[in-house]
């Protein structure tokens, strides 16, 4: 039993030194709370060292007051009023005597208890103790009465008459050591619910080290399926391109009939469907992996729009849609990379191709003292605005499109974003269902 709580603990403390947060929770859990005992015991004990001292005084200029008044004026009806007043106003004080030495014994001659005036002290050994003492200090004799601290304190006092006299007084501490006791009983109801709040913090702590390892593994984990995925989709692409490469030579090919052109044109559109994909797959992997590289240069942005144009022209042509750009006489320059600019754009005027049926695709650029803003407009199928929410969301699709044979995998819209921001720009929607959607682009200057 013992050998298993010894190795519990020492495997405990290999624990904790291998990790810092435990090792802060094991302060919290004992050093702390040890310390705050340590603190309050000692704030308690110097405390009653202080009231002790305070509560000796007090007896002390007591003691020197009634002496005073026996040495000049005896033992008379004055000194019962005063001693009688004293003990009114002192609710500590439960007996102040007056004893006489005289041939037959020690006489009270004064005392609040009316029935021993003019009796004879039975035990005279704290008498005897005092009078070794002079008339200037007072003799103190601790004792305990139904469990509570008593003071009895005797001085001696001789008059100028030749008459000894001693003087009496009984003293509770009841009230302060029951005073003393609450307190310490309320600093220790607040240790207690440090010590809990110390034990929820530790629990906290702890979970926050499970917290953190689980993290870690997932991080790996996750980390292993994003190489995992990038490797596989670089595998498929060497393929695919391969595939796309015979496909056009077929394609080209006057041998064939009519049926095999059918069928390798679906090879090269399901081809290039798969190469889409691996390609979004890829810049997905660029971005939420932080290598995507951006090379940044102050430059004329209207060349770009005008490639997007040309690169595109022929599908508006095939669809019979007016696709067009009309560029400022002076240049529009904006710090950006070319490259990213140019694939945001063609994202956007490729979805307002893909999406319009009839009527236009415009590609409109502005410049103010504040932005570069590009606006791709079109008179497509538009965006509810319940759709225009998740519109940037990845791999959804919305307005139904899945009904309508248009192919994609819903993360067009999520990279165009994530390239936006990183260009330092803001991409909105404003679209009417059924009348056509302005895509907003707005790059700060």
């Amino acid at each position: 039993m013992i050998s298993n709580i010894l190795n519990s603990l020492t495997r405990g403390l290999l624990v904790m030194r291998s990790n810092s947060r435990l090792l802060f929770v094991g302060v919290l859990l004992f050093v702390f709370p040890l310390l705050f005992i340590y603190i309050t015991q000692s704030f308690y004990e110097t405390a009653y060292d202080n009231i002790q001292t305070a509560q000796k005084e007090r007896v002390g200029m007591l003691h020197d007051s009634l002496s005073a008044f026996i040495k000049t004026s005896g033992v008379n009806d004055g000194l019962k009023g005063l001693t009688t007043q004293e003990a009114e106003q002192n609710e500590d004080i439960t007996e102040i005597r007056i004893v006489e030495k005289t041939l037959d014994g020690l006489r009270i001659e004064q005392s609040l208890d009316s029935a021993a005036i003019g009796t004879i002290e039975k035990n005279t050994e704290l008498y005897d103790k005092a009078a070794l003492a002079s008339d200037k200090s007072s003799f103190i004799y601790e004792f305990t009465e139904n469990g509570d601290r008593m003071w009895q304190v005797i001085r001696p006092i001789v008059t100028s008459d030749g008459h000894q006299y001693f003087l009496l007084t009984e003293h509770t501490l009841k009230k302060i050591d029951d005073t003393m006791a609450s307190r310490r009983l309320t600093s220790y109801f607040g240790l207690g619910a440090i010590f809990l709040f110390l034990i929820a913090l530790a629990y906290w702590f702890f979970r926050q080290i499970d917290w953190k390892k689980r993290h870690d593994v997932l991080q790996e984990q996750i980390h292993q399926r994003d190489l995992f995925a990038n490797m596989i989709t670089h595998e498929f692409r060497t393929p695919l391109t391969v595939i796309n490469g015979f496909s056009s030579m077929l394609a080209e090919s006057k041998r064939l009939s009519p049926t095999e052109f059918h069928y390798v044109d679906n090879i090269q559109v399901s081809a290039g469907r798969l190469l889409a994909l691996v390609n979004d797959f890829l810049e997905v992997a660029r971005i939420q992996s932080g290598k995507l590289s951006l090379e940044l240069k102050n430059q004329d942005i209207q060349p770009t729009l005008n490639g997007v144009v040309e690169t595109l022209q022929q599908a508006a042509i095939d669809k019979n849609l007016s696709l067009t750009f009309a560029p400022h006489a002076e240049p529009v320059l904006h710090t950006t990379d070319a490259k990213r600019l140019h694939q945001v754009i063609q994202n956007l005027v490729s979805n307002s191709i893909k999406y319009t049926e009839k009527g236009s695709v415009e590609i409109v650029c502005e410049q103010t003292a504040l932005a570069t803003i590009v606006r791709i407009k079109d008179t497509g199928m538009g965006i509810s605005a319940e759709d225009q929410q998740k519109l940037f969301a990845p791999f959804s699709r919305v307005g139904g499109v899945e009904k309508t044979g248009i192919t994609g995998t819903g993360l067009g819209m999520w990279i165009t974003k994530q390239l936006v921001e990183a260009l330092g720009g803001v991409i909105t929607v404003e679209s009417i269902k059924a009348v056509g959607t302005h895509v907003v682009v707005t790059f700060k200057r």
